[in-house]
C-alpha cells in the first residue's frame, strides 16, 4: 500500500486575468515534514488554500488518503484527518486558553459552545483532552488565563494544540515562524519535532524563515510567480544555483 497521503497534479487557481498559481503538483508522504518557500506572492498561501478546501482550484486534482478531494469543502477535509493552521492567527484572543482548545475540541465532537451544559462525563473527557494538548504544546500552565495576554508565540502554539483537536493525520502550518522573536522560534520549532518524532504526524508547512526550513524540512518545494521553480531535498534545494540566489542566500546556507 503506498505511503502516499496528500497530492496535487497540476493545480492552477486564478483571480481574474491574474493566475496566482499554475500547474502546481505536490507529492507528500506519510510521515514526512515538508516545507513550501517561495518570495512574496508566489502562491504558496493560495496554494495552501486549494490543499486544505478554502479555495477550489480552477485546475488539476487534489488527492488525500488516496480520495479526490479537489472540489471537498474543507471541513470534510478535517473530518478526514486534515489539521490547518493561518498565516494570520484564528484564534479567540478574548477567550481563555483552555476555552480555545475546548471550542476545538467540542467542534470536532459535535458538542459545540456547550461549556455550562456539558455532563460530568462529557466535561472529565474534554478536560482530559485539553490537559494533554496543553501539555504537549507546553502551555498547561497558562490554561486558564485569557489568550490576548500572552505572548504572540504562545498564541502560535494554542493554534497548533486547536489544530490536533481534530486527531489529524496531517498538519498544514501556513507560517508559523512569522512574527516570532528567536526564542519564541525555537518553542515552535520544538513542538514541530515533536508532531512528527512523537505523534508520527505528516507536516506540511510554508515559511520564509529559511534557517529553520533547511533544518526541519525532509523535502522542500520552491513556488515562484505560481510556478514550481525547484523540489528536492534541503541539500538539493540549497544546491540548486537559481534558488540560492533568488531565495535563499550564500550566508544563510553557510550558516545552517
Amino acid at each position: 500500500m503506498s505511503d502516499l497521503l496528500l497530492e496535487a497534479k497540476g493545480v492552477g487557481k486564478h483571480f481574474g486575468g491574474v493566475h496566482a498559481v499554475e500547474d502546481v503538483s505536490l507529492r507528500v508522504h506519510a510521515g514526512s515534514i515538508n516545507a513550501i518557500i517561495g518570495p512574496n506572492g508566489a502562491g504558496k498561501t493560495t496554494f495552501f488554500n486549494t490543499l486544505s478546501g478554502f479555495y477550489f482550484p480552477d485546475a488539476g486534482h487534489v488527492s488525500f488518503i488516496g480520495v479526490d478531494v479537489t472540489r471537498a469543502p474543507s471541513y470534510d477535509r478535517v473530518r478526514m484527518g486534515m489539521g490547518r493552521t493561518f498565516q494570520t492567527s484564528s484564534v479567540f484572543p478574548e477567550l481563555t486558553v483552555y476555552e480555545n482548545l475546548a471550542v476545538g475540541i467540542q467542534s470536532a465532537d459535535n458538542l459545540s459552545f456547550r461549556f455550562r451544559t456539558l455532563s460530568r462525563a462529557q466535561r472529565a473527557t474534554l478536560d482530559q483532552k485539553v490537559d494533554r494538548l496543553l501539555g504537549f504544546v507546553g502551555l498547561g500552565a497558562v490554561a486558564h488565563r485569557p489568550l490576548a495576554e500572552l505572548a504572540h508565540g504562545s498564541q502560535r502554539l494554542c493554534e497548533i494544540a486547536m489544530s490536533l483537536s481534530t486527531d489529524p493525520k496531517l498538519v498544514l502550518l501556513d507560517e508559523p515562524m512569522a512574527g516570532l522573536a528567536q526564542a519564541e522560534t525555537s518553542r515552535v520549532v520544538s513542538v514541530i519535532r515533536k508532531l512528527h518524532a512523537e505523534l508520527g504526524l505528516t507536516v506540511l508547512f510554508v515559511e520564509h524563515n529559511m534557517r529553520v526550513v533547511l533544518s526541519l524540512a525532509q523535502q522542500i518545494t520552491v513556488l515562484d510567480r505560481g510556478r514550481v521553480l525547484a523540489a528536492g531535498t534541503p541539500a538539493e534545494i540549497s544546491a540548486n544555483a537559481e534558488v540560492r540566489e533568488a531565495y535563499i542566500g550564500k550566508e544563510v546556507i553557510e550558516h545552517v
